[in-house]
């Protein structure tokens, strides 16, 4: 699949400008896999089939909370190509301030600076290590090359009605897959 007409959408900044995306809160992540290509096993009669690869995206999904204390996982469900998860983040309070916009303090750092680099504990700097580590270990174990989408996409999560959606769409991924908008058919 040619990707190239979508290149102008992944060069621009996905996160919501001026947000802190350490605060806590809950958080809908979707990583895709380089090229779309279907490393994490098959959908079959609409239940997700592991294969090697994707039972190494689930278990180390499922680690995240062991490394970063102050995150808790929701919903989640590894696809063929992509992962869909929602993530919370707990302030040092135990908060959860779902859809809280505080506004950026002027001066306080180099913009630029700030700009380039993931925060410790943001979910950028939790899902760049979450795709490290996979991605050493399936490379350990492959002949072929593995990578993932250079990004991801993130949704903040506002209210309960948007969770509940979200977790049923998750829920119901693997039984909608010829639908979805990742669906690559194997035939390709």
């Amino acid at each position: 699949m040619d990707m190239r007409p979508y290149d102008k959408f992944s060069k621009k900044n996905r996160r919501l400008t001026g947000y802190d995306y350490r605060l806590g809160g809950l958080y809908f992540i979707t990583i895709c896999t380089k090229d779309r290509l279907p490393y994490f096993g098959e959908v079959k009669e609409g239940v997700m089939e592991l294969s090697d690869e994707g039972i190494i995206a689930r278990d180390y999904w499922l680690e995240i909370p062991a490394h970063k204390p102050q995150v808790f996982l929701g919903e989640f469900v590894v696809m063929p190509n992509h992962v869909h998860g929602i993530i919370g983040i707990e302030t040092a309070t135990g908060n959860v301030t779902a859809g809280h916009c505080p506004a950026v303090a002027a001066g306080e750092k180099n913009p630029f600076m700030t700009g380039i680099s993931p925060k410790s504990g943001s979910i950028s700097q939790i899902i760049g290590s979450y795709k490290s580590a996979c991605t050493k270990m399936i490379r350990c174990m492959r002949t072929e090359p593995f990578a993932w989408q250079d990004r991801f996409h993130d949704r903040i999560i506002r209210n309960q009605q948007e969770l509940q959606r979200i977790e049923d769409y998750i829920l119901a991924n693997p039984e909608k897959w010829p639908e979805d908008k990742f669906f690559i058919s194997k035939e390709m």
